[in-house]
């Protein structure tokens, strides 16, 4: 895998039934220069055997000091990326009360090992989990919520971020009552605001015919998919950045988009406006685990959802297109499933078409069933949906379709 930010779009498994989420405390500083000086405590308050964490090696940590009962490893990784350091917690029993870990650690913002995303730049800051700059789980599923104190932020940087999000003078403090695996954050200069139904957009220029088309689209795809799934869980914060690579990424609530590369004067609308649909359908679809081939129910199925916008939106023909060139680009993709997580042709391309040609198969009606009740449940597995399939279409069409994805 060279990078994570393409799979780590996903949230992970879900938390035991009755068990609080981890909770992140987490105070940092950042210099003009970039080196960030943090401290973050996590409270696990179910109790485990062991609970481990990733930290890019470019910080150093203070040593820490230990909950009773409980011993830490250090061990160098290279999984899911490079130049992380595991940090392994075991317990000498089950806790029966909140424990405490406290990472404090500085060390450059910077990095190589960045997908292309430097997350300090002229015009800002882009942090999100590439960059491994807070104490991932080393599951790469651990979902928490946070209290975050960010200082060193000029004060005519926008911040976007989840949750409630607080300026100060010199910094920012974001509270997150939800889930999520991530901390993201974009604070740059200039951002202007706009607000439509189901979004909250932030761009360095409104006026431009893509922040138009963004806006119109996800405004439009989140009518469209409340439709079927019912409200938004919440409204989407949206930030257009500046960079040359023209990745996007979502997380709950929250989703960046890339200007660079997209912006250009041969652009159609039916990109934008099929791209931004994508990343609104991730508000249903992000739930598979990101490491396993169960990855094609976040990426396959968001994908599928905005192909049903474009015909929505723009018409047949439009989607024809869209159909034809997956069609052609996935002849030699090979089987979504079963080789451990899929590619981005099988995901983007391959997957799509699958549930495409399901619908094909059962109907419109029955496949909107099947994908709204698949969107409700807690945990995304393949055998989930099979168990959804089997129940709307029969066991001839989970067994097609089953085989399908392994062919």
């Amino acid at each position: 895998m060279k990078r994570i930010a393409a799979f780590l779009l996903a949230l992970g498994g879900a938390t035991a039934v009755h068990a609080a989420p981890p909770h992140y405390d987490v105070a940092a500083k950042f210099d003009p220069h970039g080196a960030l000086d943090a401290d973050v405590t996590i409270t696990l308050s179910e109790g485990e055997a062991e609970k481990a964490f990733l930290l890019s090696d470019r910080f150093t940590l203070r040593p820490m000091d230990l909950p009773p009962g409980v011993t830490m490893s250090v061990e160098p990784s290279t999984s899911p990326m490079p130049a992380l350091n595991k940090y392994s917690f075991r317990f000498a029993a089950p806790a029966t009360d909140p424990v405490k870990l406290r990472f404090r650690y500085a060390g450059p913002i910077l990095t190589e090992h960045d997908s292309g995303n430097k997350p300090l730049r002229p015009e800002g800051y882009e942090l999100f989990i590439d960059h491994m700059w807070f104490p991932v789980g080393a599951d790469i599923q651990t979902r928490f919520t946070v209290d975050a104190t960010i200082d060193g932020l000029a004060p005519d940087l926008v911040v976007v971020a989840q949750g409630n999000v607080t300026r100060t003078p010199t910094g920012v403090r974001i509270h997150r009552d939800f889930l999520d695996i991530d901390l993201p954050m974009v604070a740059m200069h200039g951002l202007q605001r706009a607000e439509a139904h189901g979004v909250e957009f932030y761009s360095r220029d409104l006026s431009t015919q893509l922040s138009g088309w963004y806006v119109k689209h996800a405004e439009g795809a989140a009518r469209y998919f409340e439709a079927m799934y019912g409200p938004l869980p919440r409204k989407v914060r949206m930030a257009q950045v500046w960079r040359e690579r023209s990745m996007g990424y979502a997380r709950t609530a929250y989703t960046v988009l890339s200007e660079g590369g997209r912006n250009t004067p041969d652009i159609t609308e039916v990109n934008p406006g099929r791209y931004v649909a994508h990343e609104i359908a991730h508000a249903w679809w992000m739930l598979a685990s990101p490491l396993t081939d169960d990855f094609w129910l976040v990426e396959s199925a968001a994908e599928y959802m905005s192909m049903r916008y474009v015909e929505h939106a723009f018409g047949a023909e439009e989607l024809a297109k869209n159909i034809a060139a997956k069609r052609d680009a996935t002849k030699d993709a090979g089987p979504v499933m079963g080789h451990g997580r899929p590619n981005r042709i099988q995901l983007y391309g391959k997957g799509p078409l699958l549930l495409l040609d399901l619908e094909h198969r059962i109907g419109r009606p029955a496949m909107d069933r099947l994908m709204i009740a698949m969107a409700k449940e807690p945990v995304h597995t393949t055998p989930v949906f099979l168990k959804h399939l089997t129940a709307i279409a029969g066991a001839d069409a989970a067994r097609e379709f089953e085989k399908a994805l392994h062919t």
